[in-house]
């Protein structure tokens, strides 16, 4: 087993490259049974919204369940993968025969080892445990003083110690996931997906998606930054490069060549996806006549609207509205 030490509290210190090589993108996921599959597929739409957020296929996954492993045809795990193991909190996990032989073989090859609830006690029973503090959950709590011995019981809901990581249940399951990703991504990335999954508090002005993945890219230049937020507060009322350069005290040309260098498009590129994204939005989850929608989202008239909202999306606005959440109101 790959053993690292990961805190997630120095997640934002953590350079790029340096966590990728610590933390593996491709998990396989093994559920103790069919009861604790909905874990399981929360822990995947972790990963399938980081992708998303990321616009790249950063994450990959297997599910497997406990009794596909006594059919199992050599290893399973390699040692560029994260294996989680998911657990429920109404019983242990204590596998054996088959099952504890492939999962011994699997902790030892794995990069990285997830436990969630009843989890915990495989690695004890398998005998391969590398870690001396792990987050329990409380029905747990006693046995695993028992079997592990020297096991430190970490308070909080997550903990990441040497290789393992650990989650008490399945809402810990998902804020452990997160923090794996912020640990791989960055910690910009860890807080908008924990926003998107409605794992924290959203701020009073967060933004839209077009705007997270922006100020994800512009990450560590204040101008570009800045000048992001002038424009979504400034969506129906669209402003030209010159006042915006002017408002941040900057050459028009800098922060054209500012936007080129951080985002790979110019200034008026991207204020215009940050007005079609709000256009999208207002489409999909609002009556609002294509009139006003073009207006609140700064653009002149509905045909220039729809025109660019076709190269974007390829699709017409008419389409979006067909399936909106108000659409057949």
């Amino acid at each position: 087993m790959y053993l690292d030490s990961f805190d997630p509290a120095r997640v934002a210190l953590a350079a790029p490259l340096q966590a990728r090589r610590t933390l593996s993108g491709d998990f396989l996921i093994i559920s103790q049974d069919d009861g604790v599959g909905f874990i399981a597929d929360a822990c995947i739409h972790v990963l399938r919204s980081a992708n998303r957020l990321l616009e790249r296929d950063s994450y990959g996954w297997t599910h497997l369940r406990a009794a596909d492993l006594d059919h199992a045809d050599g290893p399973l795990c390699g040692p560029d993968q994260t294996l989680v193991l998911i657990g429920g909190t109404d019983r242990a996990w204590l596998p054996r025969g088959t099952q504890l032989r492939v999962l011994r073989t699997a902790i030892r090859s794995a990069r990285r080892v997830c436990v969630v609830g009843a989890a915990v006690f495989v690695p004890l029973a398998a005998g391969v445990l590398s870690a001396k503090r792990l987050s329990v959950h409380p029905a747990f709590q006693p046995g695993v003083s028992e079997v592990g011995g020297a096991v430190e019981l970490h308070p909080g809901a997550t903990c990441h110690h040497n290789a393992i990581s650990s989650a008490t249940g399945p809402a810990a399951a998902m804020r452990m996931m997160v923090e794996l990703v912020g640990a791989r991504d960055g910690d910009f990335t860890s807080t908008t997906l924990a926003r998107d999954l409605g794992l924290s508090e959203p701020e009073e002005a967060c933004g839209t998606g077009e705007h997270w993945r922006f100020q994800r890219m512009a990450q560590g230049d204040e101008v570009i930054v800045t000048a992001l937020r002038i424009m979504e507060e400034h969506l129906e009322d669209t402003l030209s490069v010159a006042q915006i350069a002017d408002i941040l005290g900057v050459s028009p040309r800098k922060l054209e060549r500012g936007f080129s260098d951080r985002l790979g498009r110019s200034p008026l590129k991207v204020y215009r996806d940050l007005r079609l994204d709000r256009a999208h939005r207002l489409l999909a989850q609002t009556a609002m006549p294509l009139g006003e929608v073009s207006v609140a989202c700064g653009f002149s008239n509905v045909t220039l609207m729809k025109r660019w909202f076709h190269r974007k999306y390829g699709q017409l606005p008419a389409e979006i509205r067909q399936h909106a959440f108000a659409g057949g109101a």
